[in-house]
């Protein structure tokens, strides 16, 4: 059970008040109980001498008879302890002691042996009377056993003051005092002192309370933003506006959130690069600590060791790679014998994904002692099959120069062509001979200037474009595409239909370079309506992606032409060019998205156009 610091502040000074008031209470009582005795020891010391006063008084009353022997001491003192108990103004004495003293059980004149020669109770005139204890025990005893003694079981102690008569022992007066009555003289005294106790202990508590709570105050609103700091919020300051340890504590603690505020931010960042780095590589990683666990795997490891790779998460080698395949075999090879390999090629044809592995490993070591081991998988397919595509790029690429080179070339004498064609009709018109030759004439002019147009547009398709990419919402793009179809929509009867479907996300696009491929889209889908219909155009946003969905109601996209239709000049259509499908599919790839298609005979087409966020 977690106790608050205001709990404890407030219990301890309790407590120490507690502590000053029980020794206080206890000093008092001890003072107030050695008075009470002394007081006692006091009024027994005077009582005895008023009663020995009055003994006096009687004894010096009283005649000796003749038949006394005075010169007989004992004789004498035997006469003398009769007339005593019989002097009333004696017994009168000492009934009104005891009366008037609330501490006094009993007075009593004894004679030899505890005789009782008077007392205040004359019934006990003639007895003896009962052994007590002096009061000198209980004033030389401690406080402790003092009240043991007057709160344990009731007795009577004594003040004894000796009586001589003619330098012989003579008696003793004897002042008993009970321990009840005593309590009854302590008890209010000590009541007083607990409840005065009580009083302070209590008025101390309410003041440590109030106290711990003024001074700890400021700790609340310092605890609740060290709560928001802990939760990863930074946005409110702690308030508090005092020149003492407490605002130079806040204002700290504001600076400290401030720092942590600007380290979070630079981890997010590099945690959120980090994460995106490893779940973006082809690659599979897998680190190691020195114990040999496993402590990092990348998600493409599922790819090459077919299973997940948070379950091999502190794993040993040979628990992770359990199997009796050559590729985990290999790898528990790499730990027992510490091998450091370099793309060493492992065929495993049962992975239908990966059938063709390169395993390279790195053992880290720090003054000698191993600190890590990484191993890395890579897809030996795939990378001699990138391999052989960046070769065949390269050539195309060249080839693409050498072509675009030569219908460069060719393009100027096709011009020159052009113009000598024209002069040679003139020539002729003037010669009269023209109309001989002018259907020859014409057909050449025309060819030649398709020749031209066919060079012109192979031109325009290989010269390298720059894109400008600017924030363009994707709505907008298609409105502004349908606006400028809308009247060939119209000529072939086809409605043009935007589909709604949540809110789509603005993209980095070349506005115009993109409007210009999804027009040629829009105008083939249009084309392959020739009995009209309906033109779909509908966003959809994944993960990672814009997609944008375009189907038409048309005559589909014969099964033998479905591999060609982004080849350039390739075209199923009379009067078509073959060139705007390829320059749609190429102004696709600019923007690092991809375009793809499904299409079913006499039931439409849907291009599916996919752009990164």
């Amino acid at each position: 059970m977690k106790i608050s610091l205001k709990v404890k502040l407030t219990a301890l000074i309790s407590l120490l008040v507690l502590v000053v008031m029980i020794a206080v209470s206890a000093l008092y009582l001890m003072l107030f109980v050695r008075h009470t005795l002394l007081n006692v020891e006091q009024i027994g010391a005077s009582i005895s001498q008023e009663t020995y006063s009055r003994a006096r008084q009687a004894m010096l009353a009283t005649k000796i008879p003749p038949y006394i022997n005075s010169s007989d001491f004992a004789e004498v003192r035997a006469f003398i302890h009769v007339r005593l108990g019989q002097d009333e103004s004696l017994i009168s004495l000492l009934q009104a002691v005891v009366a008037y003293y609330p501490s006094v059980d009993y007075v009593a004149l004894t004679g030899p042996n505890r005789l009782v020669l008077a007392h205040n109770d004359p019934a006990l005139i003639g007895h003896l009377l009962p052994y007590a204890p002096p009061l000198s025990e209980l004033l030389n005893a401690g406080f402790i056993r003092d009240l043991q003694i007057i709160y344990g079981v009731p007795q009577d102690y004594e003040v004894n003051f000796p009586l001589q008569m003619q330098n012989q022992p003579f008696g003793d007066i004897r002042v008993g005092v009970s321990t009840v009555l005593l309590a009854s003289q302590v008890t209010p005294q000590l009541k007083g002192a607990l409840e005065l106790a009580v009083v302070v202990i209590v008025f101390a508590t309410l003041t440590a309370g109030l106290l711990s709570f003024r001074v700890l105050r400021p700790l609340a609103a310092i605890s609740q933003s060290v709560d928001r700091i802990a939760r990863g919020e930074f946005t409110a300051p702690v308030q508090i506006e005092r020149g003492d340890e407490w605002g130079i504590l806040s204002s700290k603690l504001n600076l400290l959130g401030e720092q942590m505020r600007g380290d979070k931010a630079a981890y997010l960042a590099l945690k959120e690069n980090t994460d995106q780095m490893i779940a973006n590589l082809a690659d599979g990683l897998m680190l190691f600590d020195d114990q040999d666990r496993l402590i990092l795997a990348t998600p493409s490891v599922r790819r090459f060791l077919q299973r997940p790779a948070d379950g091999m998460i502190s794993q040993t080698p040979t628990q992770a790679f359990d199997r009796d395949d050559a590729l985990d075999k290999l790898l528990r090879e790499i730990f027992r014998d510490r091998l450091a390999l370099r793309a060493r090629r492992v065929d495993i044809p049962e992975n239908k994904q990966t059938p063709c592995v390169a395993v390279t490993s790195h053992l880290v070591f720090e003054k000698g002692a191993l600190r890590a081991t990484l191993v890395m998988l890579r897809d030996a397919g795939n990378r001699a099959q990138l391999e052989d595509q960046i070769g065949a790029t390269t050539k195309l690429a060249a080839l693409g120069r050498l072509t675009s080179g030569v219908a460069h070339e060719v393009k100027n004498p096709l011009n020159a062509m052009v113009i000598q064609v024209e002069i040679l009709k003139a020539k002729l018109q003037r010669q009269g001979d023209g109309e001989a030759v002018k259907p020859q004439l014409d057909v050449l002019s025309e060819e030649i200037r398709r020749l031209d147009r066919v060079v012109k547009t192979f031109l325009d398709f290989t010269r390298p474009l720059e894109i400008c990419p600017s924030e363009t919402s994707v709505p907008d793009l298609v409105n502004e595409v349908f606006t400028l179809a809308e009247p060939h929509a119209k000529r072939c009867n086809v409605q043009l239909v935007m589909e709604p479907n949540g809110g789509v996300p603005p993209l980095k696009l070349d506005r115009d370079l993109m409007k210009q491929a999804l027009l040629n889209l829009v105008l083939n889908g249009c084309q392959a309506m020739p009995k009209g219909g309906e033109l779909r155009v509908k966003p959809k946003t994944g993960p990672k992606t814009v997609d944008l969905e375009i189907t038409d109601q048309g005559v589909g996209i014969p099964e033998e032409a479905r591999s060609k239709i982004f080849s350039l000049y390739y075209t199923t259509k009379p009067n078509g060019t073959g060139v705007g499908l390829a320059m749609a599919f190429r102004i696709v790839q600019l923007h690092n998205g991809s375009i793809e298609f499904t299409s079913e005979i006499n039931e439409g087409t849907t291009f599916r156009v996919s752009l990164p966020l």
